[in-house]
């Protein structure tokens, strides 16, 4: 019997499979060694290690994302530039299209740019407006696509360069007040009792319409005081004419005394006449020398009413009726009275406004009141109405509140249909610039690139010419209103902006500032 040596018996058997991975390891080191040697060590398209070393497309120029032979940033003889005018000091954009409108990317010529000229003068001289720095040359850069398709793939959306109405205004929070010139705080010029309140809260009164009557007893003191007056006066006058038929006989002396007690007299009557007339009855200086007792005592006792009035209260057991009567035409705002109370001058029984016409209060800050000028439009609209009412600036104050910092300014606001009430607060506008052809883009086509106000502006070309091209334009933006803003200078109408997707077009540019660098 054989026996195997021991360390065969305990040596397993090697299986030919267990060195498989070994030599893939080894062939896939080599072939990556083959694969960077031949390609340079860089990372092969696809389409290389597909084909190999077979060119299937046109030459690409990675920089600008074109083929090599259309790209017109690597090739400028493709697409020239033109003319180029550089920087325009009257309006602070480069290659200004207002002066030289066939910058513009217009299928056709631009008509008379007379009016833009003279709407950009005017927004120019009115105030401060942002500024571009002269040494940009943003305006210079043309961003290219591939294709029509390329540009839509990319997010970008356009719209028109447009015309549309603009108001420049200054905000200030405005209040409406009565026309203090047009209001009327009624008191009884004499202390007594409201014998009758006829008019109310709201009611509509005329010149002249009584709206109570006071019983003072002062007033019938005054008319007292006045027949008494014109008695002695007559009696005095009376003395006079007798001493004067005795003149031979009687002395000079009591002629100078009844010459002075009618002089007496007479300052009587006239004092008393002024005390009626201060207690708003008025009476005619001559009517108490003329008449009679008995018809002068009649006039006074219904002084300073109405006939209508006057035949109301006849037989009434007084005669110290004075009323309080409306100055001028109005609406009674507020009443303080009834009847039986008793009221003195300092307390105000009756406020009669003419609300036609109100004045319009409004606090503008210190830094936008340079602007103001008298005769300037004026828009309100109240927080209690969508009613916007228009008025005109007649008053711009000297003083600066200490507190807030504002100047008050003053319009007039027409009134007619009392739809305006006191002591309403709105918001004001005071109109700097009215504009009915101002050119507008929407606010998502304006960018600030660090240095100047640029919009992309789509080549005129771009659906019959081989180059998509959207070009840089330097421009002057205004106000923005609402999410418009004013083009002074820079576009045309007509001209057609990039809206939506410039984040990519703002990368190139950036990109390209970059590079530069």
């Amino acid at each position: 019997m054989n026996t195997l040596p021991i360390e065969r018996v305990l040596q397993p058997r090697r299986n030919p499979l267990s060195v498989l991975p070994t030599l893939l390891v080894v062939v896939t080191l080599g072939a990556l060694g083959y694969l960077g040697h031949h390609f340079g060590w860089n990372v092969p398209k696809f389409s290389e290690l597909v084909h190999g070393d077979v060119d299937t497309g046109p030459a690409w120029c990675d920089e600008h994302s074109v083929p090599e032979a259309d790209c017109i940033s690597c090739n400028a003889d493709l697409l020239p530039k033109g003319k180029l005018f550089g920087w325009c000091a009257e309006h602070g954009v480069r290659e200004c299209v207002l002066d030289h409108p066939e910058l513009a990317q217009l299928a056709e010529p631009p008509g008379m740019l007379q009016p833009d000229l003279d709407r950009a003068r005017r927004a120019l001289m009115l105030r401060p407006r942002p500024q571009n720095d002269p040494a940009c040359k943003l305006s210079l850069r043309r961003i290219q696509f591939a294709s029509i398709k390329a540009a839509k793939k990319a997010g970008i959306d356009i719209r028109l360069v447009e015309r549309g109405p603009l108001v420049e205004t200054i905000s200030a929070t405005g209040e409406v007040i009565y026309d203090p010139t047009r209001v009327a705080r009624l008191a009884s010029r004499a202390a007594g009792t409201a014998w009758r309140v006829d008019k109310n809260v709201g009611d509509r009164v005329r010149p002249g319409d009584v709206l109570a009557l006071i019983d003072a007893a002062s007033v019938g003191r005054a008319k007292a005081e006045l027949l008494q007056a014109v008695a002695q006066y007559r009696l005095a006058q009376q003395t006079i004419e007798r001493l004067q038929g005795l003149q031979g006989v009687v002395a000079g002396k009591r002629m100078l005394e009844a010459e002075a007690a009618s002089n007496l007299a007479e300052a009587s009557v006239r004092k008393s006449i002024q005390e009626l007339q201060n207690l708003g009855l008025p009476i005619v200086v001559q009517d108490a020398f003329r008449k009679s007792e008995t018809e002068l005592a009649a006039q006074l006792r219904y002084l300073g009413l109405p006939p209508d009035v006057a035949k109301q209260v006849e037989g009434a057991a007084t005669a110290n009726l004075v009323p309080i009567v409306a100055p001028r035409a109005g609406i009674i705002v507020r009443r303080n009275v009834v009847a039986g109370e008793v009221v003195d001058p300092s307390r105000m029984l009756f406020t009669v406004a003419d609300t036609s016409r109100m004045w319009l209060v409004l606090d503008v800050p210190l830094e936008q009141a340079k602007y103001l000028a008298l005769g300037q439009k004026v828009l309100f609209r109240s927080d209690a109405s969508d009613h916007t009412d228009v008025g005109t600036l007649t008053w711009i104050s000297t003083d600066v509140d200490v507190e807030t910092r504002t100047v008050r300014a003053r319009a007039e606001l027409n009134n007619e249909d009392r739809h305006l009430r006191n002591e309403v607060f709105g918001a004001g506008e005071i109109v700097l610039r009215e504009e009915e052809d101002a050119i507008l883009v929407p606010s998502s086509a304006v960018h600030w690139e660090g240095c100047c106000f640029v919009v992309f502006v789509r080549d005129k070309n771009w659906f019959k010419g081989r180059y998509k091209v959207i070009h840089t334009r330097s421009i002057r933006p205004g106000i923005a209103v609402g999410d418009k803003t004013e083009i002074i200078a820079g576009l045309l109408p007509g001209e057609v902006v990039v809206t939506r997707g410039s984040g990519v077009l703002r990368a190139e540019l950036l990109k390209g500032n970059l590079g530069a660098g």
